[in-house]
């Protein structure tokens, strides 16, 4: 099973450009995720996730939405692609908001295209080059946040209903299910990640694009700079962020449980509101200094405590009924491995 999971993500690497922190930053986020769900959850049943084996699998498949660039697939682009970002300004010209787009994907789509009718010419449109028809789209990265989310908080669920069973026979259920879980907590994991970078909460993600009044560059190398290149220069990864992390303040944007949807949009309201002041230090050369340490380091720290912060509430929400393990005993079909095979009853003596 271990290695099969890193199997998984024994792909080949893509263009830095295309990624938000590149892979040493998602997983040194999740892994510090990981750590503040673990000393918040003092559940016995939840242990395994911390282990070593787990946390560095966990954290290798949160760069899994990245590897999937690696193929030019145009059903899987156009599902992918848009879920890393949400260009708000983008929201700005149709007439829309933060405050007033849909939380369901597909819903949010035809509010996109109604926007879109009602505002001719306004907003981006698909052109020639789009072979997977997602540049009409702002992006649906609080939607891809909300929904792995949920996927988590299911596979925990079900996971707990195994163990409420307690069946030494079902181990390869439970087996699977711990998979699932490490799955679902990286995807989670690589799209608050991807949150926290404010250059995929923007139109000006490779360069400032339209006016220009401050001069900020419009090279698209910037994202690259952002992704990779301050981590390296700074030394910033796992130990700084745990660092930072015990003396920040607690976490004030805490997600409801059953509705993190608010508490998604509040995170990217707060990294779009990093785009300029990231601008304003790549253009004084602050970004290679001190002050730019201390802003990417903080980026990646918000995101590292929000992403425990997910953890915890999906946990504590997935606690099963009597009733939920009633039902899945019921219409699971569960049989052991290898036993014997039940015995057809005697046909019915013939009537004819």
């Amino acid at each position: 099973m271990r290695n099969l999971l890193l199997l998984l993500v024994l792909t080949p690497f893509i263009s830095p450009s295309a990624l938000a922190w590149d892979a040493p930053g998602h997983r040194a986020i999740t892994r510090v995720g990981i750590e503040r769900f673990k000393e918040k959850v003092p559940d016995s049943n939840a242990a395994w996730i911390a282990e070593d084996d787990w946390s560095i699998q966990i954290a290798d498949l949160a760069t899994m939405p990245d590897r999937w660039r690696n193929i030019r697939s145009p059903s899987l682009a156009h599902l992918n692609n848009p879920d890393h970002y949400l260009d708000v300004e983008d929201l700005t010209d149709l007439d829309l908001s933060l405050e007033t787009i849909d939380p369901l994907r597909h819903e949010f789509a035809a509010q996109l295209r109604l926007a879109r009718e009602s505002h001719p010419g306004a907003g981006r449109a698909s052109g020639p080059k789009d072979f997977s028809k997602t540049d009409a789209y702002p992006g649906f990265l609080p939607q891809a946040i909300c929904e792995n989310y949920a996927k988590l908080q299911s596979n925990f669920k079900t996971l707990r209903v195994l163990e409420k069973i307690n069946d030494p026979a079902r181990r390869n259920e439970v087996q699977a299910l711990r998979i699932a879980i490490a799955m679902s907590m990286g995807s989670l994991a690589h799209f608050v990640g991807d949150c926290a970078q404010p250059l995929h909460t923007t139109r000006h993600h490779h360069g400032w694009v339209g006016d220009n009044p401050n001069g900020f560059t419009t090279k698209k190398e910037i994202h690259a700079q952002i992704d990779a290149d301050t981590l390296r220069k700074h030394g910033l990864g796992e130990a700084s962020i745990r660092t930072q992390l015990k003396i920040a303040p607690a976490v004030a944007n805490m997600p409801d449980p059953m509705n993190p949807w608010p508490a998604v949009l509040k995170q990217i309201e707060k990294s779009h509101a990093q785009v300029e002041p990231l601008y304003v230090l790549e253009k004084s050369g602050d970004l290679w200094k001190a002050p730019g340490s201390a802003f990417i380091n903080e980026r990646l720290v918000d995101a590292a405590g929000f992403l425990g912060e997910l953890y915890i509430a999906a946990w504590e929400s997935s606690a099963p009924s009597d009733d939920d393990v009633a039902i899945f005993v019921k219409y699971d079909g569960f049989a052991a491995p290898n036993a014997p095979t039940p015995a057809s009853p005697p046909a019915e003596p013939s009537t004819k």
